[in-house]
C-alpha cells in the first residue's frame, strides 16, 4: 500500500495532452508525463485492501503486485519497483500506454470513489528504469541446446522470446516483418507505440560492450 491515508487526502490526477492543435503536426507521444512527486501522491492513493482485486481474476491479466509496487513508488525506491514490476510484466512500458487498465476498474477504492492511477504509474516506473539502465539482459548460465521458432514478433513474441532467452534456449522469429514490433506500430497510434519500442527492445537482449 501507499500512505496510510492517502485516498483521502489526495485525488486522482492523470497525465495531461497536448492541444489537439499541436498533436496534429506530428507522430510523436502527445501525453504530457506527471513529475516524480505527483507520481508519487497518486501511488500514495493505494489502499490497504483486504484483497486487492486489481491484481486478481477480476483485475490485471498478467497478476501485476499493483500494491507492492505502489508502495515502493511512494518510499522512493524506485529501482526495487522496477525490479517488481518486471518480475511479472515484461513490457510495462507497452502496457503502461495502452492497456485498458482493468486493473483501475477493480481497484476497490473505485467502489466509492475514483481508483488509483495505476497505468499513470507503471509508466512512469518503466520509463524511469530504461532511462537509469536498470532494464538489462538476464543471461543465463547454462544452455539448453535447443532452438525455437516463435512465430510473430509483436509484444506477445517478443515476451516469450525474452523468456526464452532467460533459460539458455535460442530462438528464431517468424514475422511478417524485419523488425520487432512493426506490426504493432502500424496498427496502433504510432505516437503511443513508437518511443516505447525504440527504447525498450534491444537492452532486453544486446548487452552492453
Amino acid at each position: 500500500m501507499g500512505k496510510v491515508t492517502g485516498f483521502l487526502e489526495i485525488d486522482r490526477q492523470e497525465q495531461r495532452y497536448e492541444p489537439a492543435s499541436d498533436r496534429v503536426r506530428h507522430h510523436r507521444e502527445f501525453t504530457i508525463p506527471l513529475t516524480e512527486p505527483e507520481v508519487r501522491n497518486q501511488a500514495a492513493r493505494c489502499m490497504d485492501c483486504g484483497i486487492p482485486y486489481c491484481h486478481g481474476d477480476t483485475g490485471c491479466p498478467v497478476h501485476n503486485q499493483i500494491p507492492d509496487w505502489n508502495d515502493l513508488v511512494y518510499q522512493d525506491d524506485w529501482e526495487e519497483a522496477s525490479r517488481n514490476l518486471h518480475s511479472t510484466n515484461n513490457f510495462p512500458e507497452f502496457t503502461g500506454r495502452i492497456c485498458p487498465a482493468p486493473c483501475e476498474e477493480a481497484c476497490t477504492l473505485n467502489l466509492e470513489d475514483t481508483p488509483v492511477a495505476i497505468k499513470t504509474v507503471e509508466q512512469a516506473i518503466a520509463d524511469k528504469a530504461i532511462k537509469g539502465g536498470w532494464v538489462r539482459p538476464q543471461i543465463a548460465d547454462k544452455k539448453t541446446g535447443k532452438k525455437i521458432a516463435v512465430v510473430g514478433a509483436g509484444p506477445a513474441g517478443l515476451a516469450a522470446a525474452q523468456q526464452l532467452a532467460r533459460v539458455g534456449t535460442r530462438f528464431t522469429f517468424t514475422s511478417v516483418s524485419q523488425s520487432p514490433a512493426a506490426c504493432c506500430a502500424m496498427a496502433s497510434p504510432i505516437s503511443r507505440w513508437k518511443r516505447a519500442i525504440s527504447i525498450s527492445v534491444r537492452p532486453r537482449w544486446k548487452p552492453k560492450a
